[in-house]
């Protein structure tokens, strides 16, 4: 007879296991179509400013989309071919069910001499805070630019030397301010940037986010996968693309995906629809969790068993769950932090003579998380368990 350690199929470790950051990347796009009612009408109730350039005015424009119905929303929010038919989408990238009324929330261009910072974007709210409950600044593809000093380790955003444009100033306004919700960017990106700048300081802010309680769109994320979860990189890889001639520097640098901008050299979401609708559903999946959804109540079928027992609940290392007789296998075990994110994921194989599955819980910060069973046919229990 096997051990119950011989039913233990490690899955998923997260790379963020330890973190409490809420990240939205590529991976959440496909949660769009899963938010419920009652969580979306609490998103769109929320006031909402983010400060941007002009792919921020494309982001803009999608929401704007978003919020019509499909049949009669503008035809560039439904643009799906491509002036290159190898990187047209399939329609459904392009489609959406319902109307997602987004007049609570806005967009606002950074202010003139201003230089893409977060001490400026801080003035700029200073006096208009009473008027928002999330914030949030992204800094362009302009300010990613190869030579840009932004991700430098002694002076750039998360260098050595703090300045007026650098994470901790940010992090010490989302502090003084608890009762607003702070949005952490990745930056946008362009077919030519894809820069060394912009892989470290996007790598930077994942790895902040990593260590540290945040909320961060990673825009460069999304727009760096194509539809297929495949990534994208940069326009010098010696293909010829209509005025598009650079030689192969054989780097793969993450770029915006052909399929999601028309430009050689830029990354604007305007003349085709997918990149700019696949952000904005991201965004509505973003506001949804700032608004209370836990990212997992998708399935009008789930349902608790309530003859299963978890113990000790709170729990310091070790915890046990003792399942009935009529339980269907394999049985997928997977716990989540209160921002939703996957932070390990088990499975049982097949019963064991006790009836009892044990998990290792060192390494669990002290908190409140989600254990979620299921099997094929569906959810069998969510429940919160607290680590001390």
């Amino acid at each position: 007879m096997k051990s119950i350690f011989q039913l233990l199929l490690i899955l998923i470790i997260h790379p963020i296991a330890f973190s409490q950051s809420l990240i939205i990347d590529h991976n959440s796009v496909k949660d769009f179509d899963h938010i419920p009612e009652s969580y979306k009408i609490n998103a769109q109730n929320q006031r909402m400013l983010f400060m941007d350039r002009s792919v921020g005015a494309n982001i803009s424009s999608n929401l704007d989309c978003l919020a019509k119905p499909w049949a009669s929303a503008p035809n560039y929010c439904k643009r799906y071919q491509h002036r290159d038919s190898a990187y047209a989408v399939d329609p459904s990238e392009v489609f959406w069910n319902g109307v997602w009324d987004r007049s609570h929330w806005r967009y606002e261009f950074w202010p003139n001499n201003c230089s893409e910072d977060v001490q400026c974007f801080i003035d700029f709210m200073s006096g208009r805070l009473d008027s928002f409950d999330i914030i949030g600044c992204q800094f362009s593809y302009l300010a990613v630019i190869q030579g840009s000093k932004i991700a430098d380790p002694v002076t750039g955003f998360f260098g050595s030397k703090p300045g007026r444009n650098h994470a901790s100033v940010y992090e010490a306004f989302s502090k003084a301010n608890p009762n607003k919700k702070v949005i952490w960017w990745t930056t946008s990106l362009a077919r030519g940037i894809g820069s060394p700048e912009s892989q470290a300081f996007n790598d930077q802010m994942r790895e902040y986010a990593n260590n540290n309680n945040i909320i961060l769109f990673d825009v460069a994320d999304i727009l760096s996968h194509d539809p297929s979860g495949k990534a994208c990189y940069d326009n010098r890889d010696g293909v010829d693309y209509f005025d598009e001639t650079h030689p192969d520097d054989g780097l793969n640098i993450p770029a915006i995906c052909p399929q999601y901008t028309t430009e050689t050299e830029g990354g604007h979401l305007g003349s085709i629809a997918a990149g700019g609708i696949r952000v904005a559903k991201a965004f509505w999946v973003l506001m949804a969790r700032l608004s209370g959804w836990d990212g997992l109540s998708t399935k009008t079928y789930e349902r608790t068993l309530v003859d299963f027992k978890i113990y000790p609940n709170p729990v310091k290392e070790n915890l046990f769950i003792e399942w009935p007789d009529k339980l269907k296998f394999p049985v997928y075990i997977e716990i989540y932090n209160i921002n939703g994110q996957l932070l390990k994921s088990q499975v049982m194989e097949e019963r064991n003579e006790s009836n009892v599955f044990e998990i290792s819980m060192p390494g669990f910060k002290p908190g409140s998380y989600t254990l979620r069973l299921s099997y094929e046919g569906g959810v069998i229990m969510k429940r919160i368990i607290d680590v001390f």
